[in-house]
């Protein structure tokens, strides 16, 4: 039997190949990502995803910064109701995917305690911010519980001031243990981001 070895540059090369185009699941966006770029480099397209939801969390806190300043003039039935789907939908059932992504982006397969730390206080942030988004709604459903303006709007500030800190937070949280593998476009995307969640 004849043996055929094969070089080791050969072998070198197929593994290259192997990693350069294994792929891996990203659990925020819902689609395949190259391998490669989930661990080694960030690019703009794997934080667009992330930063848009960043985005519509901050609009949703002008709205309930708009509904607090109107009170005890509550929004139209219309309005409220896209409101609350909102706040169920963002805040009470978005971020546990984010939280997933999060840790799989920024661990890096690492047992770094620094990250477990600041992606501990982000997973913090956003449990406080849906019991805030469910003590909200509670507060504009439940017929039988009628809350007093002033109560509710103390809410509403509560809600929106803790969870814009929490977006600001959990950028700056990928700017420090990520921010050294941002490409050019990722990292102007994610200073863009930050301009906006310091103007809010």
């Amino acid at each position: 039997m004849t043996v055929v070895k094969v070089p080791v540059a050969a072998q070198r090369h197929h593994r290259g190949r192997r990693r350069m185009y294994g792929m891996v699941r990203n659990p925020l966006q819902g689609s395949v990502v190259p391998f490669a770029r989930r661990w080694h480099v960030i690019q703009e397209i794997d934080l667009m995803r992330l930063i848009g939801g960043h985005g519509r969390r901050l609009a949703l806190c002008d709205q309930a910064e708009r509904i607090a300043d109107a009170l005890p003039h509550r929004p139209d039935a219309t309005t409220l109701a896209a409101f609350l789907a909102a706040l169920e939908d963002q805040v009470v059932r978005g971020e546990e995917a984010e939280d997933a992504f999060l840790a799989t982006m920024l661990l890096n397969g690492r047992d770094d305690p620094l990250a477990q730390t600041l992606l501990g206080h982000v997973r913090w942030r956003h449990a406080a911010d849906g019991a805030a988004a469910r003590e909200l709604i509670a507060a504009f459903v439940e017929a039988d519980v009628r809350v007093a303006p002033e109560t509710l709007g103390h809410m509403l500030r509560g809600f929106f001031a803790g969870c814009r800190h929490a977006v600001a937070f959990e950028q700056l949280t990928i700017v420090a243990l990520a921010g050294h593998r941002l490409t050019a476009d990722a990292g102007a995307l994610l200073a863009d981001a930050l301009a906006e969640s310091a103007a809010a």
